[in-house]
């Protein structure tokens, strides 16, 4: 099946009525995020703070909205003189390292930033979460916060993938099982935001940037407890033992391979960004 018909089918198949204001708040799946979810590259990071200091070289200050436990804030952190991290759920930012001097960690919503002094931002960003926020009005927050020149990126990455066809049959597998439990906005992150235009002059999008990850089964497990669909399928069936079942399946895989327990699994990232017009 091609990743355009996985989509075409997940947009069908996808539930409307998932309750968002639950979907990141137990302390388990939030510690299971912190710990095990993909660190993005660095080439990441470095792609967005070079196209970043074509028009706001000083790098003085970055706002990461949506930031879970900090995985993309940490890495802007390298970057930027201060980055704050703002995220709904108060377990994601419980869960944040808070010895990082130049981070600043605060609750609060994506189009309402009230601790953030108008045009005095140099970028707004978002990793993984775009598509659960208002996004006309996210837009309009960032565009107060931001200077002139100021930028805006989106970027993620997609469902993961295995060059073994064993594994990646398995892994579209239990995709097709956790269908119907993602939230049907998360058909723009499997669409890489095909839909979203970022509301300024020239914006750009890059789908160059590949990622690799080496992992255990264990590894691969925490991540999947870390997704909401997981978590709410667990609820719906409580007498399954649906991740247990997929290490086991995993773990058959690598032994009849004659492999140990880490493998490889690929991400393909995408970024849309764009500058805020300096008048």
């Amino acid at each position: 099946m091609s990743s355009a018909e996985q989509i075409a089918m997940a947009r069908e198949m996808m539930s409307s009525t998932v309750d968002k204001t639950k979907m990141y708040v137990d302390m388990e799946q939030s510690k299971a995020y912190a710990d095990f979810r993909p660190r993005y590259s660095e080439e990441l990071f470095q792609t967005i703070v070079d196209y970043c200091k074509e028009t706001s070289p000083s790098l003085d200050l970055a706002v990461d909205i949506g930031c879970g436990p900090g995985m993309s804030t940490l890495g802007f952190a390298k970057h930027f003189k201060k980055i704050v991290g703002v995220d709904v759920s108060e377990t994601q930012i419980a869960c944040a390292p808070k010895n990082i001097p130049n981070v600043e960690w605060r609750v609060g919503y994506s189009d309402k930033l009230p601790f953030i002094k108008s045009g005095t931002v140099d970028l707004v960003c978002s990793g993984e979460s775009f598509n659960l926020m208002p996004q006309k009005e996210t837009f309009a927050e960032a565009d107060r916060v931001l200077k002139p020149g100021g930028t805006i990126a989106i970027f993620g990455y997609d469902m993961p993938t295995s060059d073994d066809p064993e594994m990646a049959a398995l892994m579209q597998k239990m995709f097709m099982t956790m269908i119907p439990y993602w939230p049907k906005e998360s058909t723009q992150l499997f669409d890489k935001f095909q839909s979203v235009e970022i509301p300024y002059p020239g914006w750009i999008r890059n789908d160059s940037l590949k990622m690799k990850m080496t992992i255990t089964v264990d590894q691969y497990m925490g991540m999947m407890k870390s997704t909401w669909p997981v978590v709410a399928y667990s609820k719906e069936h409580p007498n399954e033992d649906f991740v247990g079942d997929i290490a086991k399946q995993i773990t058959e895989i690598l032994k009849k391979q004659g492999k140990g327990p880490e493998y490889t699994i690929n991400y393909n990232l995408f970024i849309i960004m764009g500058h805020k017009p300096k008048k």
